[in-house]
């Protein structure tokens, strides 16, 4: 088989994971392409996905051939019978400029597949990857194929977070709150924020957004109040609480539907919110220089994650 390796961008010595390569298939042939590795080997590609230097691996299915529209759906189509692809979706690379854009590529791609019945599926879907390059100043296209776990390279866990919403009060500082953006995003939590000020908010909630490139906000659940959200039990937490991991444990596990409430970083929960609270917590063994708010979170969001996995 012959696959196109994608190098992450830190420091690597290319050698060194040439060797790595040929010690698991001696027989294999390496060629130094861009910031890839072309390999042919008689291995399958899952062997070589968990060396550090490779990003993603693609199955390469037909080489570089002159560009038509034509030509590629009909290679696409016979990627997709040939390698039994139901679903798909498409990755696009140009490596020179080029008068044709990816949405050009999908536009001529995806209903010429869909009439054979193969739908399009961001989620789960296998990966057409399409490479564009020009050869003495004629464009040409290569193949490939790939799986989600050599594509994305990932192996989540999976936690089950829908008990849970986040809420933070009276933040003041742009990183504060592009942080909280960021650990919503990623754990798929909804996020209030309260406020009696809301357009100064919206000020400092334009630049913390600036500053989290990568957060789709049309799917992101962010609701913008002057009160807590109700039907929750509130769960709060600082360093003045007696209660500890070991009560939180029971409360996070047991409970239906939790509010972690967290105050701003430079002066914490009001004492209207702390009366309202239905449990406060202490974190960490020490409190000497107690967490910021965002490391706060990331550390309840730990702690009952290590106890449903």
């Amino acid at each position: 088989m012959e696959y196109l390796l994608s190098l992450n961008r830190f420091e690597i010595d290319k050698n060194n994971l040439k060797n790595k390569i040929k010690s698991l298939d001696n027989s294999s042939s390496l060629k130094d392409e861009d910031n890839n590795i072309l390999l042919n080997s008689r291995l399958e590609a899952e062997k070589f996905i968990s060396f550090q230097e490779i990003s993603r691996i693609i199955i390469i299915f037909s080489n570089w051939k002159d560009f038509n529209f034509r030509t590629l759906k009909e290679d696409c189509l016979k990627l997709c019978k040939n390698k039994n692809i139901k679903n798909y979706f498409i990755e696009t690379k140009f490596y020179d400029k080029v008068p044709i854009s990816s949405k050009s590529i999908y536009r001529h791609i995806n209903p010429y597949l869909k009439h054979e019945n193969i739908l399009i599926d961001s989620d789960k879907g296998q990966i057409i990857n399409i490479e564009f390059k020009k050869f003495d100043n004629k464009l040409k296209y290569r193949l490939g194929y790939s799986y989600q776990k050599l594509f994305n390279k990932v192996n989540p866990i999976k936690v089950n977070m829908q008990k849970f919403v986040v809420v933070l009060e009276n933040p003041s500082l742009v990183t504060e709150v592009s942080d909280f953006l960021r650990l919503c995003w990623i754990f798929n939590l909804p996020l209030y924020i309260i406020t009696k000020d809301k357009s100064s908010f919206e000020r400092l909630l334009k630049k913390a957004k600036e500053e989290t490139k990568g957060i789709d906000y049309s799917k992101f659940e962010l609701k913008i109040s002057n009160e807590l959200p109700k039907l929750y039990t509130l769960v709060g937490f600082s360093k003045h609480s007696l209660q500890n991991e070991k009560e939180m444990k029971n409360i996070l596990l047991k409970q239906n539907k939790i509010a972690l409430v967290f105050g701003d970083d430079k002066y914490g929960l009001t004492q209207d919110t702390r009366d309202k609270l239905n449990y406060s917590f202490r974190l960490t063994p020490d409190i000497k220089k107690p967490l910021r708010a965002s490391q706060a979170l990331s550390y309840v969001l730990g702690f009952y994650t290590a106890y449903n996995i």
